[in-house]
C-alpha cells in the first residue's frame, strides 16, 4: 500500500509482483475497506456433532479440493441457500468450458462478418437464427465468466500472489 500511496502506478505494481492489474486494484480496494467482504461482517458459529460425522464431511470436502473446515462449512451454507458452488477440483474444467464458449462466440461472429461482407449468402430466416445464436452465446459466455470469476475469488485463486502483492503494498 505504501508504494501505491507514494505514487507507484497500478501497471508498475502489476509487473513488479507478477499479478494482474485487477488483482492490484482488488488489494487496494480491500485495504481501503471498500470491499463487499468488509461491508458484510462475519459471525463465528459453534455447534456440536459427532467426530465421525465431521471427519466424514471434511474428507468429502477434501476430495473436491476444499482444504479447510471453515471453507467447507461455508460451502455447505451457500449450497443450502441454493447457491451454485464450483469446487476447486472443477475450476480447470469449468475454465476450459468458458474458454471454449468464448471461442464459439468468436466463430459465430466471424460467420456473421462473412454474411455482412457478402461472402456468404443466408436466407432472412437463417440470418435471424444466426443473430439469435450470437446473442444467446454471448449471454451464456458472460454468465459462465461471472460464475468462474466468483468461484475463483471465493476459492482464493492465486492467493499466494495476492498475499505477496498485498504485503508489498503495505
Amino acid at each position: 500500500m505504501a508504494r501505491f500511496r507514494n505514487g507507484a502506478s497500478v501497471n508498475t505494481l502489476s509487473k513488479t509482483f507478477g499479478v494482474t492489474i485487477r488483482h492490484i486494484n482488488r488489494v487496494v480496494t480491500e485495504e481501503r475497506g471498500q470491499t463487499k467482504g468488509r461491508s458484510t461482517p462475519s459471525k463465528t458459529v459453534a455447534f456440536r456433532a459427532p467426530i465421525g460425522e465431521i471427519d466424514t464431511f471434511l474428507a468429502g470436502a477434501a476430495a473436491v479440493g476444499i482444504t479447510g473446515s471453515s471453507q467447507a462449512f461455508r460451502v455447505l451454507l451457500r449450497m443450502a441457500a441454493g447457491l451454485f458452488e464450483l469446487f476447486p477440483n472443477q475450476l480447470d474444467a469449468f475454465n476450459r468450458t468458458v474458454w471454449l464458449k468464448g471461442k464459439e462466440l468468436d466463430l459465430l461472429n466471424q460467420l456473421a462478418k462473412s454474411v455482412h461482407r457478402g461472402k456468404l449468402r443466408l436466407s432472412v430466416d437463417d440470418r435471424v437464427l444466426l443473430a439469435k445464436s450470437i446473442d444467446t452465446n454471448a449471454r451464456l459466455h458472460e454468465d459462465l465468466r461471472g460464475i468462474l470469476d466468483e468461484a475463483k475469488s471465493r476459492r482464493g485463486y492465486a492467493v499466494a500472489r495476492l498475499i505477496t502483492a498485498k504485503e508489498a503494498l503495505r
